[in-house]
């Protein structure tokens, strides 16, 4: 969604006409009066920055998020947004931050450019797409964009320069001297030994906000509100203004921050006052009725208590409950019929609804209607075991804040990590092995308990009953995790042999720990094993049964107490030392 969409409204009225006027573009220091920035003839490269950046790397984050022009990559442990400053920038991050930095996300979502990348996802191939037309990216043979890649100072700061007006081919910079440029020009703080981050990524787009642009007086945050791409008073108070305080007034009267971002997963949703989870009022297949109730009842570990939030592009979260089949898609929703009480219904359904989900930093979270800022999901009498949850005026219920408890493994930075699906187990066999693998990346695995777990949460994206096929079964992972490596993307993982796969069927979810799949003899076997098989990224029918693209242990992490009897020699990172 265009940047243009995604900025909150803010009017001219929510502060002081009087605290406006004194922040004026007249008050900004005058730049001075040199044109070409980077011209041969000038002995070094004055700055241009309207003032210097004198924030830390979190808050120039948080004033470019607000801005719309970077996202966050979970919550950190006060329910803020996550930033993750002090992880590398990957490509594709920097293509995204380059686009909206240009002013250029609405553009390239209409025009949506071809590109000859063949690994760019989906939902970014807009951004390449601009990027590869506007010559900043350079075609490589094998049509690999490498997403996930680290992106090095000099490729962004070429981003960051051409958004300045600054262009190769007219040899403003070249693609080895833009780092050097940039940091000349106070643009960027990172040291030419110094590897790029996610921290140093946004001083940078920050002073370039703050920076005239070539040939011209003119800085480009005021272009971008020329253009419509960022509100005057935005401008004012997230970038043109040196007064602290005054910014921060600004930003609590905007609201901004109050929509924090939840990572995609499965979760726990417990009522504050009391303690009880929000449950669905029913199991087994009854939990697939259209309208079931959504109650509040003591903890269990039943499915029935558990609940996958999905984020829209929109911003906003779909509620599915776990306890139903994922093919139907039920999500929480309510209906005037009884009452505005909360229940479950197709996500097609009139009676569906999303929701924005507001943080405090105490913890809570209050669970609010998209369509009316006024209502949110709360229950009158939370002390007592089926208790209805409605969607009711705010400040008129007993209770409206709850706890949101995430499942599975994830890291410091709240990132799902990729858990290898057994406790205890023999490598029967290694990728590329002698044996049968000679054409394989993948393992054979014995596993002690007889069966695997699902090492994310996931999606069976793909059934495969045949005896040549082994009963494979792929899952898919339903958001991006963190993989051995050091890498994060989607994960597909293929399983062969179980000798009984009727309870798996494509659109089934998982959670990360799930046991779902059983060690067998299905099809070509020498006896009861596992076949697993990594791919990186998010399914295709490329991904041909049993042959994995990535490696087992550069994709799993293992869990401290996993016992491998025979590990094949496999160099394996535990968890513990990634966490």
């Amino acid at each position: 969604m265009g940047m243009k969409k995604r900025l909150l409204g803010v009017a001219c009225t929510i502060l002081a006409a009087s605290a406006i006027a004194q922040t004026t573009i007249a008050n900004i220091p005058e730049t001075n009066g040199k044109t070409g920035l980077f011209s041969a003839a000038a002995a070094s490269v004055d700055s241009r920055i309207v003032a210097g950046c004198t924030l830390t790397e979190e808050e120039a984050a948080l004033r470019l998020y607000y801005l719309g022009m970077i996202t966050g990559t979970g919550t950190n442990g006060s329910g803020g947004v996550d930033f993750a400053l002090d992880r590398g920038l990957s490509r594709l991050e920097a293509a995204v931050f380059a686009v909206r930095l240009m002013g250029a996300e609405v553009d390239a979502e209409e025009a949506n450019y071809a590109h000859p990348y063949s690994d760019v996802p989906e939902w970014a191939s807009a951004y390449i797409g601009y990027m590869y037309n506007r010559g900043l990216l350079n075609f490589i043979g094998d049509r690999q964009y490498r997403p996930n890649a680290a992106v090095s100072c000099d490729e962004f700061m070429s981003y960051v320069l051409h958004a300045l007006g600054y262009r190769l081919t007219e040899r403003d910079y070249t693609l080895t001297s833009a780092a050097s440029i940039a940091r000349k020009a106070k643009i960027c703080t990172t040291d030419e030994d110094e590897a790029l981050t996610r921290g140093g990524a946004c001083i940078a787009m920050y002073n370039a906000l703050r920076a005239t642009m070539k040939d011209s007086d003119k800085i480009l945050s005021n272009k971008l509100v020329e253009s419509g791409e960022i509100g005057y008073e935005a401008a004012i108070f997230l970038l043109w203004s040196e007064n602290k305080e005054e910014t921060e007034k600004y930003m609590a009267a905007a609201g901004y921050g109050k929509q924090w971002i939840i990572p995609d997963g499965y979760y726990t949703i417990t009522a504050n006052s009391n303690g009880k989870n929000l449950n669905v009022a029913a199991s087994g297949n009854n939990a697939d009725y259209e309208g079931v109730g959504v109650t509040l009842w003591d903890k269990t570990e039943d499915a029935t208590q558990s609940f996958r939030l999905e984020r829209t592009e929109r911003g906003t979260y779909l509620i599915y409950s776990a306890a139903s089949k994922s093919g139907f898609g039920r999500v929480i929703g309510t209906s005037a019929e009884t009452g505005n009480k909360a229940g479950l219904y197709q996500s097609t359904s009139k009676n569906a609804m999303e929701y924005y989900i507001e943080g405090s930093v105490d913890g809570s979270w209050t669970i609010v209607s998209a369509d009316n800022a006024n209502l949110a999901l709360s229950c009158s009498t939370p002390d007592t075991n089926g208790a209805a949850v409605t969607l009711e005026e705010r400040g008129k219920a007993a209770n409206q804040t709850w706890d949101i408890t995430k499942h599975g493994i994830t890291n410091a930075s709240g990132e799902d990590m990729a858990i290898f699906c057994c406790n205890s187990l023999s490598v029967t066999q290694g990728a590329y092995d002698i044996y049968s693998h000679q054409n394989q990346n993948a393992l054979d695995i014995q596993p002690t308990e007889g069966k695997a777990f699902a090492p994310f949460h996931a999606t069976v994206v793909a059934v495969d009953p045949t005896e040549i096929a082994c009963n494979a079964v792929w899952i898919e992972s339903i958001s991006p995790v963190r993989y051995a490596d050091g890498t994060y993307d989607y994960m597909t993982v293929c399983f062969m042999h179980d000798n009984d796969i009727s309870d798996l069927y494509v659109g089934k979810g998982l959670k990360q720990g799930d046991w779902f799949y059983d060690s067998g003899t299905a099809g070509i076997s020498s006896g009861a094993h596992i076949h697993v098989a990594v791919y990186k990224g998010k399914y295709s029918n490329t991904m041909h049964v049993g042959y994995g693209n990535v490696n087992a242990e550069d994709a799993f992490f293992l869990l401290d107490n996993t016992y491998i009897r025979d590990d094949y020699g496999l160099d394996w990172v535990v968890i513990s030392s990634a966490k």
